[in-house]
């Protein structure tokens, strides 16, 4: 019977590499997390100081005016 030995490479064996290996991973892991978070708060913000989410149109209603289907209707002030 012939029995051959086999042999391991080192890296396999050594637990410090893939605790490096691991280690490269959760660093990465951990940069591609804030500057993602980084750049979703610099777009929040730049999108909300545009002002985008509420059209201001520019027409303002007189004090006790209001308006129905766009007609401005303003009740008379009793003196």
């Amino acid at each position: 019977m012939n029995f051959t030995r086999m042999t391991i490479a080192k890296s396999v064996i050594n637990p410090d590499q893939s605790n490096r290996l691991f280690g490269r991973k959760l660093i990465i892991g951990i940069i591609i997390v804030l500057v993602a978070t980084l750049a979703v708060g610099v777009w929040f913000f730049s999108i909300s100081s545009l002002g985008l989410g509420i059209r201001n149109t520019g027409k303002y209603l007189p004090p006790d005016c209001y308006s129905i289907n766009g007609n401005q209707i303003c009740p008379p002030h009793k003196s």
